[in-house]
């Protein structure tokens, strides 16, 4: 692993990513503001995968908005990581009891 505290790490991710001085990046800074496209978006989400050697689920990579929400999400990532917990699993289970809930909810609609 790198030195630095998870926002050091994600803002030089996002710096070189975009090939910038990691001083014009701050916690403030969007995906917008960068000028990322959703491909770019997605690229820098497989950097930041790579930095922290975890896996981002789909749900909160669309979540991901700006520099401080990719830190929170990673550092809450690396906090299920470090208690044992698959963010894909869980991710996987809520997407499951949302479609339960939606076929629950036609079943029920009258028409």
């Amino acid at each position: 692993m790198s030195d630095g505290t998870v926002a050091e790490r994600v803002i030089k991710v996002f710096a070189a990513f975009k090939k910038v001085p990691p001083e014009e990046i701050t916690m403030d800074t969007t995906f917008e503001e960068l000028g990322l496209d959703s491909l770019d978006g997605l690229n820098l989400i497989f950097e930041l995968e790579e930095e922290f050697d975890l896996v981002v689920p789909d749900n909160k990579v669309q979540e991901m908005k700006s520099v401080r929400q990719a830190v929170e999400g990673v550092e809450a990532l690396l906090e299920m990581k470090a208690q044992g917990i698959d963010p894909n699993a869980v991710a996987a289970e809520e997407f499951a009891a949302q479609q339960a809930a939606r076929r629950e909810e036609k079943s029920s609609d009258p028409e």
